[in-house]
């Protein structure tokens, strides 16, 4: 089979199993791989309503038939379990070359369950599993656990490992990826550490056979020519994805406060120049990228901050930043620096801290409660209250499961602030601005994410995405064809991308990856012949299925909320005037269910189940 090993590795540590299994040329065809896979095979296999933090529950590595390539990001690995922060399906991708080190031990997927005696380590290698004692480990930062296993183990190999956060089981604990790429949202990191472990170790040398390398070659090498001469990319290129903090100030869609504003007045001393100007040392990409856009930052004074460990994206910039009114561009390296060593999503922790910076000021807290003052945008306020949730000390206890079940815990109206969507804390881009990611972060299959669906930016040119119809403009504010936008773009961008797997920065139009060449891309390395339209089903297969995962769980339409506070306007900047009251949001989830083929309660119709073959699951 072109694309793929073939084999899936079975671990249950509670019972030091390990087996394999075959990989059927026919499942990976309708499921394509990274969270296609993981989807099925926790549909299939896991209990309905476990608690995501007991032993049965399962954490699925799952490559995809692009892994073993370097194009583009393709090398990474979708890590897909049961979310303990949402309690639904949950699913994380991860950059690096971790997709592509799992086949050159001789897998696709790699399937976890059960729970170790004692803290444990896995050694892949070449059709060879070692479950090895990690006693020496716990405890340790994510650094601390790379520089150990990297001295313990010949040089080459790649790491994922859990800090202190994931350890004591904060729910939205994160993976590390050799303390340079994260699985950051979910809580995968304490699904981890629910079951003992503390770390993955994998170093192959299998290679994987792929049906046409001249045909992948030359199309590398097209899409690479585009990608540097085009234009497309080239602020990326120069600010990473730090390319976006002005932009956003301007349009009014940077979260400031906790969502109450959307512009920044302290955004000269953070944008991407500033930020390239103040703590930039470089950047770092992934396997097979032109682009180069993650940045690597320095710092000495007043905060040490090592280029070793990465730095921040936009996403976590804007969370550590004007979300919690922190203009510094080095104590918010500090910061990320430091969610990084303890294995804390960036999106929760500065959500999370807004929110108890809320209370504080609202007088829901008081500083007895907090351990201290929590001013709005006090750098050693953040940095303290970072290190008490990872370890769960004082108020950062409750503030570790998220600001869902904190705000439930606080009471006294503090559910009003609480920023989320299914229990996931709302990402890094005001949904008031952008009618078709307010309709997106409603809906996906795990709570507001911004991945899950193109933004309404790219749409604003024309000819945008032709092979789906988007040839005429459509504005960001707008709500007619969002719906259908949405619909279509959550099974490209958000869950084809993650099943090849691909990175969506070359996905977004202009740049050069259209839908055409993903196929183009699948047929070469798989030798199937997929057209673009079973191609594009397999995404809609897989987010239908993902959705009877979350109805069987309990969702249903009421979940497809947001907060109520996306329905006051915002008073200033590029957005002022935009809101979202629940009368516009349940307009769209009508016309949305409609192009769904979903009853008015958000459940998969059965014509619909039949049409994606999914009748019989």
């Amino acid at each position: 089979m072109y694309g793929f090993q073939g084999t899936m590795l079975v671990i249950d540590l509670g019972e030091g199993k390990v087996l394999t299994e075959d990989l059927d040329e026919r499942f990976a065809r309708n499921y394509i791989g990274g969270v296609g896979f993981g989807v099925r095979l926790l549909y299939d296999r896991l209990t309905p309503r476990v608690d995501p933090l007991s032993p049965e529950n399962m954490l699925v590595f799952a490559s995809g038939p692009l892994s073993a390539l370097g194009f583009m990001g393709s090398t990474g690995i979708s890590v897909v379990s049961k979310s303990p922060l949402t309690g639904l399906i949950g699913d994380s991708d991860l950059r690096g070359s971790f997709g592509r080190n799992l086949k050159s031990c001789g897998y696709d997927v790699l399937i976890i369950s059960g729970k170790a005696k004692s803290p444990v380590y896995l050694e892949l290698t070449d059709g060879a599993v070692e479950i090895r004692d990690a006693a020496d480990l716990w405890g340790k930062t994510t650094a601390e656990v790379q520089s150990t296993l990297s001295h313990v183990n010949e040089k080459g190999l790649s790491i994922l490992s859990i800090g202190p956060a994931g350890e004591h089981l904060v729910k939205y604990a994160c993976i590390s990826g050799d303390v340079r790429f994260f699985a950051g949202r979910l809580g995968m990191g304490a699904v981890m550490g629910a079951k003992n472990l503390k770390a993955i170790v994998m170093k192959g040398g299998k290679e994987t056979p792929i049906a046409d390398p001249q045909g992948m070659k030359d199309l590398i090498k097209q899409v690479h020519y585009e990608v540097l001469h085009d234009g497309s990319c080239d602020t990326l290129s120069k600010y990473g994805t730090w390319n976006n903090i002005g932009p956003s100030n301007l349009k009014g869609t940077l979260p400031t406060k906790n969502f109450q504003r959307t512009t920044f007045e302290k955004i000269d001393q953070i944008d991407g120049e500033a930020m390239l100007n103040s703590i930039s040392a470089g950047d770092r990409t992934c396997p097979g990228c032109p682009i180069g856009c993650r940045r690597v930052v320095k710092g000495e004074q007043p905060y040490r901050v090592l280029p070793e460990y990465g730095g921040p994206q936009y996403e976590s910039v804007a969370a550590l930043g004007p979300t919690v009114l922190l203009g510094d561009a080095l104590a918010i390296a500090k910061a990320n620096e430091l969610c990084n060593l303890y294995g804390l999503d960036t999106i929760s922790t500065g959500v999370t801290i807004a929110f108890a910076m809320e209370c504080r000021e609202k007088g829901v807290l008081t500083p007895k409660d907090l351990g201290m003052d929590l001013k709005w945008g006090d750098p050693e306020d953040i940095l303290q209250l970072i290190r008490m949730i990872a370890f769960r000390e004082g108020a950062g206890d409750v503030l570790a499961d998220g600001v869902r079940r904190a705000s439930e815990k606080i009471g006294k109206g503090s559910e009003e602030w609480a920023m989320h969507v299914k229990g996931l804390e709302i990402p890094m881009h005001d949904p008031r601005g952008k009618k078709g990611i307010a309709l997106a972060y409603a809906t996906a299959l795990k709570g507001a994410d911004h991945e899950s669906a193109m933004h309404d930016d790219v749409f604003e040119r024309e000819n945008a995405l032709p092979e789906l119809g988007y040839v005429k403009p459509m504005g960001r504010k707008e709500y007619q064809g969002k719906p259908l936008l949405v619909k279509k773009t959550q099974e490209l961008w958000g869950i084809l991308s993650d099943a090849l797997p691909i990175c969506k920065f070359p996905m977004a139009p202009p740049r050069p990856l259209t839908p055409g060449r993903l196929v183009s891309a699948l047929r070469l390395v798989t030798g199937w012949d997929v057209s673009l339209e079973e191609f594009l089903r397999v995404g809609e297969r897989i987010f239908n299925l993902g959705r009877l995962f979350n109805v069987r769980e309990g969702a249903d339409r009421t979940l497809d909320v947001l907060p109520d506070r996306f329905s006051e306007a915002l008073q200033e900047g590029g957005s002022a005037g935009e809101m979202i009251t629940r009368k516009d949001l349940e307009r769209m989830l009508d016309e949305y269910y409609n192009y769904r083929g979903w009853t008015k309660d958000g459940v998969p119709k059965e014509e619909t189940l039949i049409r994606l073959d999914l009748k019989n699951h």
